[in-house]
């Protein structure tokens, strides 16, 4: 026995224990965080949380079908530039930690490019894809005043 630990030198027994230790933690780090690992480790062709933003054309909105209905590709087009713009926003002002009243001015100044929306009889359904994806993006919550200050209604 005294022969065997006197031919291990300490690189040798220092380089076993790094090997083992470096073993033993990426093991745990596979079992308990392999989802997250690969979830990171994958190619982003799509950003999940703008695969599932309102889509105006494809998708019902409560109240109104839009599959049905005769849309006119003007509005329609408006309708998609606009949630087009603002999810664009929402996700930099997500990342940048805005103030709820900055937001709500930039979402106006947005929504002020959009006129012909206010009046359209999409407003509501635009009310609800506001607040829903200013709750994903940025975990603010939007109360029908603060819309109606994003539309100018006072």
């Amino acid at each position: 026995m005294q022969i065997m630990i006197g031919n291990i030198s300490w690189f040798e027994y220092l380089l076993f224990i790094s090997a083992a230790a470096l073993t033993w933690y990426a093991a745990v780090f596979y079992i308990y965080y392999r989802h997250d690992l690969l979830k990171n480790l994958q190619i982003k062709k799509v950003d999940p949380i703008a695969s599932e933003k309102f889509n105006f054309l494809q998708e019902d909105i409560p109240g109104i079908n839009l599959k049905n209905s005769q849309i006119s590709p003007d509005i329609s087009q408006v309708i998609q530039s606009f949630s087009d713009e603002f999810v664009a926003y929402l996700e930099e002002a997500g990342k940048n930690k805005v103030e709820k009243k900055e937001l709500l001015l930039s979402i106006g100044k947005i929504a002020n490019k959009y006129p012909s929306l206010a009046l359209s009889e999409f407003k509501e359904s635009l009310n609800q894809f506001i607040k829903i994806q200013t709750e994903s993006y940025c975990a603010m919550f939007l109360s029908e005043e603060d819309l109606n200050k994003v539309w100018g209604d006072t």
